[in-house]
């Protein structure tokens, strides 16, 4: 048996030796970015090609040892031919090759060291020029990816806030230029290019993030993106996941243990079947105790996708997502109680439910070498359910029935999308994108008393007899837009779009209004009020933008492009005693401008921007006097506003060598922002800071490499900033008031013992620093969410 089993072994490793394999990577010689969709011909005995993903990676399998003539083909490219030498095992390329302007160019050099970069002037199906933006790999990225910590994910990204409202990374929360981070519903979210938020027009929040272990890339785009993916003010947020192996079969996993009991275990397969069919699936398990009491979480995570490449010009993909968690929520504290412990909590009841299940249909077809278009369908079927005593925090719970708000949104969205390349003349080119969309949702929500208990009943007393409201909202969109790049000299370029949005927002239901007696309970004024309501618009988006490169790696870059946030009937008939919502409040309107300078080189990558943010109608919060002694939230159009300021970033990597086995890089980024509101009627708010906007932002990041080890720090701060209209610097029920400066060290470091076994590890909040990104008015609190004290990971990662 034993002398089977070694010659098994011995020929098993001699055939996989005797195989050649080429991984190949084709990137923009300018940008060092990949090209998506680039068509590989290699030819031999005989010709086989295939497409780069969206990533610009290819690959041949099984090919045999000689020379052979390699072809690469992409639109806005010049075809590139030239001999290639195979040899026997694996076979790694890289290319970088010119546009149709210049002269082509084949070099092979290492991988660039840069957690993230710009993102290309044409990324896949989206044009990026003259925008401000950015393409995180989270590959390169040393933290803790388990829990999603975003302060480590998105540390290159300057002016982010970012609200930590669990320990466990089941949401996402980021803002920037005066834009509130809750659950990011400011920006555009998507993954994989679809649309994954509750309800893009009525009720746009992110219920579900992926994990970061299933993320290749992020990317970033600010609000200039209106004119291609929608009028939101923050721009565009899309996950890119991983994709499948090149090989028939590989496993990957990576468990970890963390302070606190916390657990997590991904585990993902892949592969790629005769270069034509390809597969990928992952499932992820976490839970933890929490930092805080009664702040224990499970979560679940699933993923499945196929994929066919009929040939080199076309192919068809589907993928389903399902995320399911439960969540107890500590609930919030006031000020006193923050100061005198902020690991306590004073609610023990309260309970959040999100389940998660994404659809989605892809089509990418080369009508020719200048002409791709491409077709996503997608769909949301999900639900929230939140439970809980809402009662303000500076009250102890009463024990009493809880409140249940439901929400279960079903969406369905279809985009079509064409990129081509045109000459101009004969020195100078054109690239179109162009595209049409239809999306159709339905939000259902319910408001009414849960029972006394402490579990995670999510069951109604009175189901048919609500005792707050009870609404559908509907909502349709039909979109259409266009936005053409053309060159005018050499080094200048310009590009302009106009966007065509038909929303149509509705709520039909009713609420009821229930007054009682303050002292003895009494059922004073019981009436139930109907609603059929809905609201037309017809909006045309508009933007310019420029590149001028008078050097060979910087250019000179600006946009300005028009936003648009239509108003949420969802959030109107909610009812929460920390926070009203004006049933008058209207859509908002605005645009984002940036102009700046930003550059690569071998060693070096920066991008310094100034922007300016105009709100007009902005909606905001305000602090309102309901009595002698009490104030709520007040939700509601405060008036004109704008923002103001400037982004900077840098990374420089001291490596003296391609070679080089040891060094180490830095990188820094700072925002400074100025915003207020103008003048308006009601003097409380004329001229104060617009809240959720702190002043400065900065984070300072160093990574060192030698040999099989990494070791990363990173220095977050954000200065004190107010979270209302008003600038209230205190509310003794803690919705209000200012969230004090702050700041946060993380640790990190990965060992990798070799390629089949690795190691990573770290430590979060490393000074065990006291402090909190937010001020709630409903759930998860009401009042402060500390963020975590220090905690530690440890994962290992197996790849077969």
């Amino acid at each position: 048996m034993r002398i089977w089993l070694i010659t098994y072994l011995t020929l098993s490793n001699l055939i996989s030796w005797t195989q050649c394999n080429l991984y190949g990577h084709v990137k923009d010689v300018e940008t060092n970015q990949g090209i998506a969709f680039a068509k590989v011909y290699l030819e031999g005995n005989s010709t086989s090609s295939v497409l780069s993903d969206e990533f610009g990676r290819f690959y041949f399998q099984d090919l045999a040892a000689g020379k052979y003539q390699i072809t690469i083909r992409s639109l806005g490219f010049e075809e590139f031919s030239g001999p290639l030498s195979i040899s026997k095992g694996d076979n790694r390329f890289e290319a970088t090759i010119k546009d149709t302007m210049k002269l082509q160019e084949v070099e092979v050099h290492a991988n660039s060291e840069f957690s993230s970069r710009n993102m290309r002037t044409v990324e896949g199906m989206t044009l990026t020029h003259g925008k401000k933006t950015q393409l995180i790999e989270i590959d390169k990225l040393v933290g803790n990816k388990s829990n999603n910590n975003a302060r480590e994910l998105y540390a290159s990204v300057p002016g982010l806030n970012i609200w930590e409202s669990d320990g466990g990374g089941l949401q996402l929360g980021i803002g920037a230029r005066g834009l509130s981070p809750n659950r990011t519903a400011h920006f555009n979210t998507r993954q994989n290019g679809y649309d994954i938020s509750a309800d893009a027009l009525g009720y746009p929040e992110s219920y579900y993030t992926p994990p970061a272990e299933a993320i290749e890339s992020i990317q970033l785009v600010r609000g200039a993106a209106s004119l291609q993916f929608g009028p939101q003010f923050g721009g565009m947020l899309n996950f890119n996941l991983i994709q499948p192996s090149a090989k028939s079969f590989q496993y990957k996993g990576l468990h970890t243990y963390g302070g606190y009991n916390y657990i997590s275990s991904f585990n993902s397969i892949s592969g790629t079947i005769k270069k034509k069919f390809s597969y990928l699936g992952f499932y992820k398990y976490k839970q933890g105790d929490g930092w805080r009491a009664n702040s224990a979480f499970t979560q679940q995570n699933a993923y499945a996708f196929l994929k066919y490449q009929f040939n080199e010009k076309l192919f068809i993909s589907a993928e389903y997502t399902y995320m399911t968690y439960l969540a107890q929520q500590a609930g919030g504290l006031t000020d006193a109680l923050f100061e005198q412990d902020p690991r306590q909590s004073i609610r023990e009841r309260n309970w959040f439910s999100v389940n998660w299940n994404l659809m989605s249909a892809h089509l990418n077809w080369s009508l020719s070498k200048r002409m791709t278009i491409d077709l996503k369908a997608f769909k949301v079927i999900a639900n929230r359910y939140a439970l809980g005593n809402l009662d303000k925090i500076s009250r102890l719970d009463d024990y009493l029935d809880r409140d249940l708000i439901t929400g279960d949104f079903n969406n369905l969205g279809i985009e079509l999308r064409t990129l081509s390349h045109y000459p101009i003349g004969k020195k100078m080119k054109g690239t179109l994108v162009s595209g049409l969309r239809y999306y159709k949702g339905q939000t259902i929500s319910k408001q009414g008393k849960a029972n006394d208990g402490y579990d995670a009943d999510f069951t109604f007393n009175n189901p048919n007899d609500l005792e707050g409201s009870n609404y559908t909202f509907p909502s349709t969109n039909y979109a259409a837009f266009i936005e053409n790049m053309f060159r005018l000299t050499k080094d200048l370029w310009l590009s302009a779009g106009i966007r065509y949005e038909y929303i149509e927002t509705q709520a039909n239901g009713s609420y009821r209004v229930q007054n009682f007696h303050p002292l003895t309970n009494e059922l004073l004024f019981d009436t139930t009020y109907a609603e059929d309501k809905s609201k037309s618009r017809n909006i045309f988006l508009g933007g310019i933008a420029f590149t001028w490169k008078p050097f060979k790696s910087a250019e000179i870059y600006g946009n300005i492009a028009q936003n648009y946030r239509g108003i949420n009937f969802s959030d109107i008939r909610i009812i929460n005693p920390n926070q009203q919502v004006d049933p008058n409040i209207q859509d908002e309107t605005g645009f984002n401008a940036d102009l700046g300078f930003r550059g690569k080189g071998k060693n070096y990558l920066f991008d310094c921007s100034a922007f300016y943010l105009y709100y007009d109608n902005k909606i905001g919060l305000i602090n309102k006097k309901i009595n002698d002694y009490e104030f709520v939230r007040f939700r509601t159009n405060i008036g004109k506003a704008y923002s103001t300021g400037v982004e900077l970033f840098g990374e420089y990597n001291f490596k003296r060598s391609d070679t080089a086995k040891t060094y180490f890089s830095v990188f820094a980024n700072t925002a400074y922002v100025y915003a207020r509101y103008g003048q308006s009627q009601e003097e409380a708010y004329s001229g104060k800071w617009v809240e959720l906007v702190p002043p400065i932002t900065a984070k300072i990041g160093v990574k060192f490499i030698t040999g099989k080890w990494t070791f990363s720090y990173l220095t977050s701060f954000v200065q004190k900033h107010y979270t209302d209209g008003t600038n209230a610097e205190f509310d003794p029920n803690a919705v209000a008031g200012v969230i004090p400066s702050y700041y946060v060290m993380d640790y990190g470091m990965t060992y990798d013992l070799n390629k089949f076994i690795s190691f990573k590890g770290g430590v979060n909040n490393l000074t065990n620093n006291k402090y909190f990104t937010r001020r709630a008015s409903a759930y998860p609190g009401p009042g402060i969410i500390p963020s975590d004290g220090i905690s530690f990971y440890l994962t290992v990662g197996i790849t077969l």
